[in-house]
C-alpha cells in the first residue's frame, strides 16, 4: 500500500450552528446529502454531527488535492456510519471515477468532536508503494540515499 494523501480539518461547531441559523435548508442542501441530514437531524447534538461530516468532506478533498471544487463537490462525498458505528465515506460515481483515475483504491476516515470543535482525518491509499514507504525500522534508513549524511555517517542528513 502507498499513501496518496492525508487530509485533516477542524471545524468550530458554532460556525455550523451559525450557518444553520442564517441559511437553514439552503446550507444543509448545498453541503449534505439527504441521508446525512436525516442522520444528523435525528441526533441530540445536530451541529456537532454536521460539523464532523463537514470536516470529513474538507479533509477528503485536501487529501485528494483538489479542495471542494471541480471535479469534487460537497455532495460527491457522503459521510455515514457502518453498523458498527465506524465512519465511512461513500462517493458519487463522478468522485469514484476521479479516484480511480488517480490510482486511489481505498480511503479511511476518523471523526471526533469535543463540544467546541468537530474534526476529521482522511487517509487515501494507492496500490503503489511510495519511495520511502516500508522503511519503518531505523536501520532501514541507512539504505535510503536521500537521507545519507554528508560526511560519512557523522553529520546531518542531506536536505
Amino acid at each position: 500500500m502507498g499513501v496518496y494523501g492525508i487530509g485533516i480539518d477542524l471545524v468550530r461547531i458554532d460556525r455550523i450552528e451559525a450557518g444553520l441559523a442564517r441559511w437553514k435548508n439552503r446550507f444543509l442542501d448545498k453541503v449534505f446529502t439527504v441521508t446525512e441530514q436525516r442522520a444528523c437531524l435525528a441526533k441530540k447534538n445536530q451541529a456537532a454531527c454536521l460539523a464532523m461530516r463537514f470536516a470529513a468532506k474538507e479533509a477528503f478533498a485536501k487529501a485528494v488535492g483538489t479542495g471542494i471544487r471541480a471535479p469534487l463537490f460537497w455532495k460527491d462525498m457522503e459521510v455515514l456510519n457502518a453498523p458498527s458505528g465506524r465512519p465511512v465515506i461513500c462517493l458519487s460515481p463522478r468522485a469514484q471515477g476521479l479516484l480511480r483515475d488517480l490510482g486511489i483504491h481505498a480511503w479511511h476516515v476518523s471523526l471526533t468532536d469535543d463540544g467546541l470543535y468537530g474534526a476529521a482525518v482522511v487517509v487515501l491509499e494507492t496500490a503503489e508503494v511510495s519511495p520511502i514507504e516500508g522503511l519503518g525500522r531505523m536501520g532501514d534508513m541507512r539504505n535510503d540515499t536521500r537521507n545519507r549524511p554528508r560526511n560519512g555517517g557523522t553529520g546531518p542528513p542531506n536536505h
